[in-house]
């Protein structure tokens, strides 16, 4: 069981990200609950150690903890008080995050965090995930999907194993497409 003290530190991460990027959220706004679920979300599978579980829910992924220290600590997060410090590192990442989902587009952040989620934690492939999200998601146009995927992979760089099987892939492409020219 944890204590005041290290719930207040985990909290007061999250709290310092969100400063760091000028997001001021409210915690009774749906919107506001879902864009720190899911920013929170994506750092958690950028490595980023919030102490936060997160499980998929209608919504895409959603951490029960987090919500309970949001509601317990409404004021400081509304104000971004903390005493937290982030490291360049950690600056880096967030601000990384708030770019590439178009400063926190709760579209964008949605699908980005579902699609990383289904790869990143519960080891589906891309192709899989994709029909996954698109099933989760049905509520959003094919131009979001593409969009949020597209963004997601610019978070997660594809890992020597995935680029390999790129590699290996396109080899057949190509070889069609040569034959293709010889005629």
């Amino acid at each position: 069981m944890e204590n005041w003290g290290e719930k207040m530190n985990r909290l007061g991460k999250v709290i310092a990200c969100f400063k760091e990027v000028g997001f001021k959220p409210n915690v009774d706004s749906f919107q506001d609950k879902l864009v720190m679920q899911k920013a929170v979300c994506l750092m958690e599978l950028l490595g980023f150690d919030t102490g936060y579980g997160f499980s998929l829910y209608v919504r895409g992924p959603y951490s029960p903890n987090f919500t309970s220290d949001l509601y317990e600590n409404k004021e400081s997060v509304r104000e971004l008080r903390t005493t937290e410090r982030l490291t360049s590192e950690e600056k880096e990442l967030i601000s990384k995050i708030h770019e590439i989902s178009n400063h926190f587009n709760p579209t964008m952040l949605e699908i980005m965090a579902t699609y990383a989620f289904l790869v990143k934690k519960l080891n589906r492939d891309y192709k899989s995930a994709l029909i996954d999200l698109k099933t989760l998601k049905s509520y959003y146009s094919e131009a979001d999907i593409a969009v949020g995927v597209s963004r997601m992979k610019q978070l997660f760089p594809p890992s020597e194993k995935e680029i390999q099987e790129m590699k290996k892939e396109f080899q057949a492409w190509e070889k069609a497409s040569d034959e293709d020219f010889k005629y």
